[in-house]
């Protein structure tokens, strides 16, 4: 019975560090892909590759598959893009809601 008692408090224990690591975790569509947000800071189509600073002012470099996802984007413009795990981009949207940082205790 005591046995049963300490590994219940345990896992009631452990449970808040387990919430707030999956909190500050980056947003998972799926299967090794996720989306990021913020401004196009580069793209070069002849080199497939571009660059987008987050609103939390990091800078994501990723590599294009698909150069026609791009058509019509330019330099500066806010968009959202769904990465792989390689940082190829599988999906293109527009998108005008800022990211916002995770609350810090």
């Amino acid at each position: 019975m005591t046995v049963k008692i300490i590994v219940l408090l345990a896992l009631l224990l452990s449970a808040p560090s387990v919430a707030t690591t999956m909190a500050a975790s980056p947003e998972h569509t799926g299967q090794g892909t996720h989306v990021v947000i913020g401004t196009l800071e580069e793209l070069d189509t002849s080199k497939m590759s571009g660059k987008i600073k987050t609103d939390l002012g990091q800078t994501v470099v990723f590599t294009m598959t698909r150069p026609d996802l791009f058509k019509g984007l330019s330099v500066g413009e806010r968009i959202a893009v769904r990465l792989d795990d390689q940082g190829h981009v599988n999906r293109v949207m527009d998108t005008t809601v800022p990211e916002l940082p995770s609350p810090e205790k």
